[in-house]
């Protein structure tokens, strides 16, 4: 599998101040402008994993269609392989389209019902240079061992095969192009308990032997430490907390980080901090106030709060978007800094 690395050792792409805004008409055919992703900035590089978590309507999947230029941008760019791709027509991309993959949420949905596997996977044998149909076969046979299979299971229907084995199924789909970037969106969040740790497990294996880039969108934050180098928290559009999993998972800041992890009740790693509990639930009005946008639901929120909130470094790569977790840390059940 082709593993070419962008330009000069660099991210295979580098999201800058994205902003992405939906319009909308009411009854009486009012504009209505909702953002959807706003101000969000990361790199990921070969053979990294960089994961975004949030409840649902935070903007996360937004992030990912974007950046496969699935969905337009607003404003801010997308960088792979140092182009901006949404600078670049449609038909002329086309070609490019092969290296950005994504694996769905639902395995059963991303086929189509009436045709073999085979039959979708054979679409995606023609992004590459494949020059008959043997080669098309010989290339879905490789891709299905890969994940684990047998390839006479591609003769099947999506509805003769488990959700596991289609779900591998669909990661051998994306890698038949021969990517480096592939958008994981909730992966394992339809399959059983039991089978998620494999899917986890095929995954990694397959980034080290291709050196692939993840992005990895998931509610499970199990699944996001078992894969992740660096975690992005969002909420209602914005990253409120940014860094490496172990400075996330072991040394979060932000009350929102803090209420998500306490409300999955994880045995590991230890965490530093008094438990916090969000009350209330995520609402669109909020993501128009310039200060924090969780203040109706944050315990420890003054007036102060209601001002615009940058993301402010705590450590060297970890990032918060709250002031008093910069400058009053223990008023709000954190250690005192250092």
């Amino acid at each position: 599998m082709s593993t070419r690395a962008a330009p000069g050792g660099g991210p295979v792409v580098e999201v800058r101040e994205l902003v992405k805004d939906y319009v909308t008409r009411d009854a009486r055919l009012r504009q209505h402008i909702a953002r959807a992703v706003d101000g969000v900035s990361f790199q990921i590089h070969a053979g990294e994993t960089f994961a975004i978590v949030g409840e649902s309507g935070s903007g996360k999947t937004t992030v990912g269609r974007v950046l496969l230029k699935l969905t337009s941008l607003t404003d801010g760019a997308v960088l792979f392989r140092g182009d901006e791709i949404h600078e670049i027509p449609e038909r002329r991309f086309r070609p490019d389209r092969r290296h950005m993959q994504m694996v769905f949420q639902d395995p059963l949905a991303a086929f189509d019902p009436q045709t073999s596997i085979r039959s979708s996977l054979r679409e995606f044998t023609r992004l590459r240079d494949t020059q008959s149909r043997a080669e098309e076969n010989e290339a879905i046979a490789e891709a299905v061992r890969s994940v684990g299979l047998e390839p006479e299971i591609a003769d099947r229907r999506p509805s003769q095969v488990s959700g596991g084995q289609l779900q591998r199924l669909s990661i051998a789909r994306s890698l038949l192009p021969e990517p480096e970037l592939l958008f994981l969106d909730e992966p394992t969040s339809s399959l059983d308990v039991s089978i998620r740790g494999q899917i986890v497990n095929l995954l990694l294996d397959l980034q080290d032997r291709n050196d692939l880039a993840y992005l990895l969108v998931a509610h499970d934050l199990r699944v996001v430490y078992a894969m992740a180098q660096r975690v992005a928290v969002m909420y209602l559009g914005q990253f409120v907390e940014v860094g490496s999993r172990d400075q996330v998972y072991a040394n979060a800041v932000h009350p929102y980080t803090r209420g998500l992890l306490d409300a999955a009740e994880l045995d590991e790693p230890p965490r530093h901090g008094d438990p916090v509990r969000l009350v209330g639930e995520i609402s669109e009005e909020a993501a128009k106030k310039p200060g924090c946008r969780l203040t109706q639901r944050c315990p420890f929120a003054v007036e102060r709060c209601e001002e615009p909130q940058p993301l402010r470094e705590t450590e060297a790569g970890h990032l918060v978007r709250c002031w008093r977790a910069i400058e009053q840390p223990v008023e709000i059940g954190l250690p005192a800094n250092e």
